[in-house]
């Protein structure tokens, strides 16, 4: 070899083979063209040896790709993980890219069942709403299969992640209401996953904008489980003995809870101001007027595929903290 970077001739004289051979397993022509699976497995193999050469990392990447994305949410009856896995299914099939799509409920276990089962489908890449606390099990994944957190992220990962803003966004939402109420309520779940806990700091950064002080008895979380939102407002209504002026929730499974609540107790619209992260056409019909947080699925659907796209190329990534803006919807 003339040079220290191995070519596509160095490959097929080391394998016995043409060029052209070596060029159509790389693209994965090898099937049409009636490779065999031998001839195959000696080229890849020469090719392994060299893969400290990123343009044979990624001859070697485009050789091995099934094609297909793992993606891993933990409630697929979640109105705002739905719409993503719209979005992300039609931006990737555009790419001729199938997704392989797995729920974890909410369970750390399942989760790390499930994504050891989208290894050994040997999927591209992976990205991943995650409940675990450490990034320790996606590291070790990530070393062979890159892995890409959404919504959730893990502190301090060196993992990239996608999410939406919060903390300016759920400020201007509540600042207005607060300005003219003196007391207003965090009703939420799960403050220790970062998504949340950042809604948290929006809605806490609103209320000192518009003056007020939060009150440590207006922060009401716990862990979340099905109907955990009408239960906790439930729970509120009689300590205080009646209803709080204001509420702000960090998702749109616990506003759909809250109203329910609301609903069986036939509260007047009048008496009670909401606001909500997770907007969904569903509240333009809403008997309770409700100015919303609406994330911007296509762009964070779009930004998944470009950056998955820039890993499995081997690109370094401008951003590995990348903050999607959604937009308030204000009621009529």
């Amino acid at each position: 070899m003339a040079s220290n970077k191995l070519r596509i001739n160095d490959i097929a004289r080391l394998a016995g083979v043409s060029a052209t051979t070596v060029s159509h397993i790389f693209n994965k022509r090898d099937k049409k063209y009636r490779i065999s699976s031998l001839t195959r497995q000696k080229v890849l193999a020469i090719a392994e040896q060299y893969k400290e050469q990123s343009h044979i990392r990624r001859y070697l990447v485009k050789a091995k790709s099934t094609n297909t994305i793992g993606v891993i949410v933990p409630d697929m009856s979640n109105s705002f993980f739905s719409m993503f896995l719209h979005h992300l299914e039609a931006s990737f099939r555009e790419k001729n890219v199938q997704l392989l799509i797995t729920c974890s409920h909410y369970n750390k276990e399942v989760e790390i069942n499930v994504a050891q089962n989208l290894v050994e489908r040997k999927v591209d890449a992976m990205i991943v709403v995650t409940s675990l606390d450490s990034d320790e099990f996606y590291m070790s994944i990530n070393q062979h299969t890159p892995v890409l957190f959404f919504d959730r992220y893990i502190e301090h990962t060196p993992l990239p992640f996608i999410t939406s803003e919060a903390i300016g966004s759920v400020a201007e939402l509540i600042e207005p209401y607060a300005k003219k109420l003196n007391e207003f309520y965090f009703i939420g779940c799960d403050a220790q996953l970062t998504s949340i806990r950042a809604r948290l700091q929006g809605f806490k950064q609103g209320l000192t904008n518009a003056g007020l002080t939060p009150a440590s008895d207006w922060i009401i979380c716990d862990s979340y489980c099905p109907n955990k939102g009408y239960d906790l407002l439930k729970r509120l209504h009689q300590k205080l003995g009646r209803l709080p002026k204001a509420i702000f929730t960090p998702s749109g499974n616990l506003l759909q809870e809250v109203l329910s609540y609301l609903v069986e107790v036939k509260v007047n619209p009048d008496q009670i101001c909401l606001c909500s992260y997770d907007y969904n056409i569903y509240l333009d019909y809403s008997y309770y007027p409700i100015d919303a947080i609406a994330q911007d699925f296509q762009t964070m659907a779009l930004t998944c595929v470009n950056t998955i796209d820039d890993l499995l190329n081997f690109k370094a990534l401008k951003h590995n903290a990348i903050f999607i803006k959604p937009q308030i919807k204000r009621h009529p």
